[in-house]
C-alpha cells in the first residue's frame, strides 16, 4: 500500500506504508499530551538512509528577528522532540504497541545508517535558504554532532529533485 502525505501545500510520496512512520499522526505522539512538537514524518528512504522530514509553507525573513528566531526555535524543537520520541521507541523506553512504527525502523542497524533531517519550505527561492540552514545548524549542533545527523534545508523544487514529492 502506498501513501501520499499532503503537507504545507505539497504532496509527499508515494511511499510504501511499511517504510513510513507518520510520527505526527501516530498514537504514541498523541498519547504524550501537550508541549511536544514533532515533524511530519520519518521515512526509510533507502536501506541505509532515514529521513526525518518537516515541511513549511513559508518562513520569515532573517531580518525580522523575533519572527525568524521563533521560527528557528519551533523547527529546532520539532527535530529535537522527534529524535527523542523516535529513539525512545527504538530502544524500548516508550510502549512499542502504541508507536505505529513499522518494523523496518525497529530492525535497522543504526550504526550503518545515515539519518538526515530535512526541512522543506514550499515556494522559497534557493537563495533564501542559507540563513535558515545556518541558523538551524547552529541551534541543532549538539544533536548533529552527538547523533552524527545531517541537516538540509530545501525548497519544493529541490524536494522534487530529491524524489520526495508526488509528481
Amino acid at each position: 500500500m502506498s501513501i501520499v502525505i499532503p503537507e504545507s501545500g505539497l504532496l509527499f510520496g508515494e511511499y510504501e506504508k511499511e517504510r513510513l512512520f507518520h510520527i505526527e499522526q501516530s498514537a504514541i505522539y498523541k498519547s504524550l499530551g501537550e508541549n511536544i512538537r514533532v515533524i511530519e514524518f520519518v521515512l526509510r528512504h533507502k536501506n541505509d538512509v532515514i529521513l526525518m522530514i518537516e515541511a513549511k509553507s513559508s518562513s520569515p525573513k532573517p531580518g525580522n528577528f523575533n519572527d525568524f528566531d521563533e521560527f528557528i526555535e519551533e523547527i529546532r524543537e520539532k527535530f529535537v522532540h522527534s529524535i527523542d520520541l523516535f529513539f525512545s521507541v527504538i530502544v524500548g523506553r516508550l510502549n512499542d504497541q502504541d508507536s505505529d512504527m513499522p518494523d523496518c525502523f525497529k530492525s535497522a542497524e543504526y550504526s550503518n545508517i545515515k539519518i538526515k533531517m530535512l526541512l522543506v519550505i514550499n515556494g522559497h527561492k534557493i537563495n533564501w535558504l542559507p540563513p535558515i540552514s545556518d541558523a538551524l545548524h547552529q541551534k541543532l549542533k549538539r544533536q548533529i554532532k552527538n547523533w552524527r545527523l545531517e541537516l538540509t534545508v530545501m525548497n519544493h523544487e529541490q524536494a522534487n529533485e530529491y524524489g520526495l514529492l508526488e509528481i
